[in-house]
């Protein structure tokens, strides 16, 4: 028995080890992009096009008027996805999608430590989330939002690559014509095809080495929803934090 959790304890080690190693390397590979610091990985939102439900189907039509569900894909240098989250309609916002997601949740538990994602202004700017500064004011601003805007090409070419190899989830391939649920068990499942695919060096057939999300990336995102009253305080305090974070990032590696 004492031997058994001898055992157990080295291979809770062993993970663990494994796991820093891991971030660390991610961490390097963003920050060679355009040397933008504590980078984990990089968030988008896009839409995966499917039939209209029976049931709700108002809530399925997203911006661009057509059903979809609005898919969260985090990725790191080498264009494989981190994490992805398929269970919300195409109406909703991604920082909706993002602060109702299980990543956000261990963000908040301090899982990942000092590390942050990158987004792009459809997202709120929190502690470990950067966005862009809105109305850059100095030259270290601009520094700091070109370092995170030619960081943050790399999401939109692997979401461009994941669509271009599974047509199924393009909106040029049609729609998927299932029950929502089903349509995002089958976005999770080429999401993990892809992912096997990239760590084989399985090329694409007959497309670019590097598309981008068809999905328009300057595009701009509906403004963020002002949170509920009973929230607004929580909100705030988020924001404050990411200012601060934001700052102190901008000051220290890039004035």
């Amino acid at each position: 028995m004492e031997l058994q959790v001898i055992l157990e304890h080295d291979q809770a080690v062993r993970r663990a080890v494994r796991r820093i190693e891991e971030t660390t390397a991610t961490k390097r590979k963003l920050f060679m992009i355009a040397n933008f610091p504590h980078v984990i990985g990089i968030i988008d939102g896009t839409h995966v096009p499917i039939a209209a439900p029976s049931q709700d189907e108002e809530v399925y039509v997203n911006r661009k008027r057509f059903h979809s569900l609005n898919v969260q894909v985090v990725c790191d240098a080498d264009y494989v996805i981190l994490d992805f989250c398929t269970r919300f309609p195409g109406c909703s916002h991604d920082s909706f999608v993002w602060q109702n997601s299980n990543l956000y949740q261990k963000f908040q538990q301090g899982e990942f430590g000092n590390s942050v994602l990158l987004g792009d202004s459809g997202y709120p700017l929190q502690q470990n989330l950067m966005v862009p500064v809105g109305r850059p004011a100095n030259a270290a601003e601009r520094r700091y939002n070109t370092s995170l805007k030619k960081t943050r090409v790399v999401v939109e070419q692997t979401i461009g690559i994941w669509k271009a190899r599974f047509k199924c989830i393009h909106q040029k391939g049609g729609t998927l014509c299932y029950s929502p649920l089903k349509c995002g068990k089958m976005a999770a499942a080429t999401f993990l095809l892809h992912n096997y695919c990239r760590r084989r060096n399985i090329p694409l057939l007959d497309d670019p080495e590097h598309p981008e999300d068809p999905d328009d990336p300057d595009d701009p995102d509906d403004p963020i929803p002002a949170p509920a009253p009973a929230a607004a305080a929580a909100a705030g305090a988020r924001l404050a934090a990411g200012q601060a974070r934001r700052r102190q990032m901008i000051q220290e590696y890039f004035s």
